[in-house]
């Protein structure tokens, strides 16, 4: 039972660590404004999805200060 905790608390920091990637979410952004150049959606979805990864950078943010 003990090592079940482990592993799971090993799968979240991983996936943590991902999540809060400032590089990840730099290239999300990328794609992001890529796919609006590119016409498969719209301003209004562009502004939308940016603001959630420009407040997921800022999270990320705070998670690597330890204040998230």
């Amino acid at each position: 039972m003990l090592m079940i905790g482990w592993v799971l608390r090993q799968v979240v920091a991983a996936a943590e660590r991902e999540y809060y990637d400032p590089a990840n979410i730099q290239r999300a952004l990328a794609d992001l404004e890529n796919r609006l150049d590119l016409g498969e959606i719209d301003e209004k979805e562009f502004e939308r999805q940016e603001d959630a990864l420009l407040d997921r950078l800022e999270e990320a943010r705070q998670w690597a200060n330890g204040t998230l």
